[in-house]
């Protein structure tokens, strides 16, 4: 996907990154998440893997689909750098709402992006998120993030 020119990340879930630290403030998370997303998205799409992960609370948890469970900020880095590096991206988000309680928080929402084919040429994937934040003295991180495809599974 690197080999087409990027949209712009459409309005997006949250993931703050490394350059982009959202203040908490004592108000709602929403700005800040909507924020961190569109980051998120701009990071992803240009493959920087360390702006992404700088997203996720130390202790996070990743939910992909077809896929067990990856605990923790470290493995998660590992887990996407192959998605990264096969270029899955024209990534876009459209933020359905946040809710917040207190120092927790979660969006909703629905995605779309370019998967490469093994054949050649590129498909789009389209479904849905949920993510969870959690304050972390004054920065919003992921604490858990899960996504699945509308799609039906392919063999």
């Amino acid at each position: 996907m690197k080999t087409t020119a990027k949209k712009p990340a459409r309005r997006r879930v949250a993931k703050p990154a490394s350059g982009f630290r959202p203040k908490a403030g004592t108000g709602n998370a929403t700005l800040a998440i909507r924020r961190a997303g569109e980051e998120w998205a701009k990071h992803w799409n240009s493959s920087d893997l360390e702006n992404v992960i700088a997203a996720y609370a130390s202790d996070a948890v990743y939910l992909p689909p077809h896929h067990q469970a990856i605990h923790g900020r470290e493995a998660i880095r590992e887990y996407l750098r192959t998605p990264l590096s096969h270029n899955v991206n024209d990534l876009t988000f459209e933020v359905t709402y946040v809710k917040q309680h207190g120092n927790v928080a979660w969006d909703v929402g629905t995605y779309r992006m370019m998967v490469p084919q093994p054949e050649g040429g590129k498909k789009e994937d389209h479904g849905k998120y949920l993510t969870v934040w959690k304050r972390v003295g004054e920065r919003w991180l992921i604490a858990a993030d899960a996504w699945s495809s509308d799609l039906p599974v392919s063999h």
